[in-house]
C-alpha cells in the first residue's frame, strides 16, 4: 500500500496556523459561536424546558468563569431550527444600573409600529419611557406588543453587578407579575451566585415560578469537547498525556482549557509539529504564569507572603487547591490532609493549617478563601475559581508539588485525578 503523501508546511503556513488558534481558543472572551460551544446538555434542557412553558422564568447561576456568559451568548442558536418566532433579548447590566435603566436597555432593543410624520414607523419601545419603569409597565407592555405565535426571551446577564440591592426586589414583582398575569416572555436572569436568593432574594412565591439552573464546573467529558472541536479544525492531534494534563488543571473551568489549550498548541506550531506534546503543555504553563492577570499574581503574593522561612502558607493554599472539590469548588479541611502531608512529606491533621484557613478568609491574606456553612462542618472555596488552577500551576513551576504527582498529571488511564489522598500512580 502506497504511503500517504508528507505535508510540508511553509512558515506562512505555521504562522496562519498560529492565528486561527487564536481564533478557535477564547480564553478571555465568552464563546458566541454555537458550533464551538461545549456541553452543558442538563443546563440548556433545562431552560428549553423553561421557555416553552407559559409563566416559567430561569436563573441561571453559578461560580465565576464556569461560562454562564458564553452560555447566554450562544442562547438562540441553541433552540431547534423549527422555532421561527423567537424574539431574543440579551442585555448586561453594570453596576450604575437601576431597575429602570436595566428595563430602558431592554426596551431600546424592542421595535413597536407607531404614528410618526403621518406615516407608520418602528420606534424603540423606550422612548415611550422618559422617566421611571415599574414592574407594572414591563408586564402591561409585554402583554401588548407579542402575539401568540412570538417566543420572547430576555436576557439579563451579570445581574449580580447591580450595586443597588432594591433591583432584586423589583426584578423578583416583575418575574411574578408575568408569571401571576400567563405573560407571553421568558425572563432568564444570569448572575454569580451560590443560591438564587442571592439574585431575586428569598420570596418564596417567586422561587415557584423559577427554573433554578445552577451552573457548575465542567466535567471531564464538558473539557474534552471544547479540545476536541478545536485541535482537528487546526489539522493537528494532541497526545492523551497532554490532553489529560490540560483537562486536569484546568480544575473544571472553561477558560483555562482554552487557555491552557491555545498555550499548549501554539507552542507545538512553534516547534513545527502537528502533534501536542506534554512538553507542549509544559511551556503553556510556563507562558500562562507569565502572562497571567496582574490582580491574581498580587493576590496570590498577598496570601503567601511570610517573612519567616519555615512559613507553610504556600503549601497549604497549594494543598487547597489540589484538594478534591464538589461541583462547585468547594473543599473541607478534611480533604487537604492528603495533598499537604504528600507535599510536606509527612503525616499532617487539621489541626496542623487550621489557622491557615482563618488567614487565608481575612483581610491581611488578601481573602484568597471564602468560608460557607456552619463551625465544624465549614467548606471552602477559592474567592476568585480563577486562582486556583494558578496555584496548582506554581506549585508545579516551584517545585512544590512532588514529582509523582506531576507524573500523575499525565497519566491518560486514571479516569480522574484525585490528590486527597496521595499523588502516586494508581497500583
Amino acid at each position: 500500500m502506497a504511503k500517504a503523501p508528507k505535508i510540508t508546511l511553509t512558515d506562512e503556513d505555521w504562522s496562519a496556523k498560529s492565528y486561527e488558534a487564536s481564533l478557535l481558543f477564547s480564553p478571555s472572551a465568552p464563546i458566541n459561536e454555537t458550533d464551538l460551544f461545549a456541553g452543558r446538555g442538563s443546563q440548556i434542557r433545562k431552560i428549553l424546558e423553561a421557555v416553552t412553558e407559559r409563566g416559567k422564568h430561569v436563573v441561571l447561576f453559578g461560580e465565576r468563569g464556569v461560562g454562564k456568559t458564553s452560555l447566554a451568548g450562544v442562547f438562540s442558536g441553541l433552540f431547534p431550527s423549527t422555532l421561527k418566532h423567537i424574539k431574543l433579548v440579551r442585555e448586561q447590566v453594570d453596576p450604575s444600573d437601576t431597575f429602570t435603566t436595566i428595563w430602558r436597555k431592554v426596551f431600546r432593543d424592542i421595535h413597536v409600529a407607531a404614528a410618526r410624520a403621518g406615516e407608520e414607523q418602528l420606534i424603540p419601545l423606550s422612548e415611550f419611557f422618559p422617566g421611571e419603569i415599574f414592574p407594572d409597565d414591563v408586564r402591561r407592555e409585554f402583554d401588548a406588543i407579542w402575539s401568540i405565535a412570538d417566543m420572547p426571551i430576555i436576557v439579563i446577564d451579570e445581574f449580580d453587578k447591580a450595586a443597588d440591592k432594591k433591583i432584586h426586589e423589583l426584578m423578583a414583582n416583575t418575574i411574578k407579575s408575568l408569571s401571576d398575569y400567563s405573560i407571553n416572555v421568558t425572563v432568564v436572569l444570569v448572575g454569580v451566585a451560590d443560591d438564587i436568593n442571592e439574585l431575586v432574594g428569598e420570596h418564596e412565591s417567586v422561587t415557584r415560578c423559577i427554573e433554578q439552573v445552577p451552573m457548575p464546573r465542567m466535567n471531564q467529558a464538558e473539557m474534552r469537547e471544547i479540545i476536541d472541536k478545536r485541535v482537528p479544525k487546526l489539522g493537528m492531534t494532541m497526545h492523551k498525556d497532554a490532553y489529560f494534563k490540560v483537562i486536569e488543571l484546568s480544575r473544571g473551568l472553561p477558560s483555562y482549557v482554552h487557555l491552557l489549550g491555545l498555550y499548549s498548541v501554539q507552542a507545538a506550531i512553534e516547534r513545527k509539529s502537528l502533534e501536542v506534546s506534554t512538553e507542549d503543555v509544559d511551556s503553556a504553563i510556563e507562558r500562562a504564569l507569565d502572562r497571567s492577570q496582574e490582580s491574581i499574581q498580587e493576590n496570590y503574593a498577598t496570601a503567601i507572603h511570610s517573612n519567616r522561612g519555615d512559613s507553610l502558607y504556600r503549601h497549604v493554599i497549594l494543598a487547597c487547591a489540589l484538594a478534591k472539590t464538589d461541583e462547585r469548588g468547594q473543599f473541607t479541611p478534611q480533604s487537604i490532609c492528603g495533598p499537604l502531608s504528600e507535599i510536606l512529606k509527612k503525616p499532617v491533621r487539621i489541626d496542623t493549617f487550621q489557622q491557615h484557613l482563618k488567614k487565608f478568609i481575612t483581610e491581611e491574606r488578601g481573602k484568597i478563601l471564602v468560608r460557607k456553612g456552619q463551625e465544624r462542618a465549614y467548606k471552602f472555596r477559592f474567592r476568585d475559581p480563577m486562582m486556583q488552577p494558578y496555584v496548582i500551576m506554581r506549585g508545579i513551576e516551584d517545585h512544590l508539588v512532588a514529582e509523582s504527582a506531576i507524573d500523575a498529571l499525565s497519566f491518560p488511564e486514571q479516569p480522574e485525578l484525585d490528590f486527597s489522598s496521595g499523588f502516586g500512580r494508581p497500583s
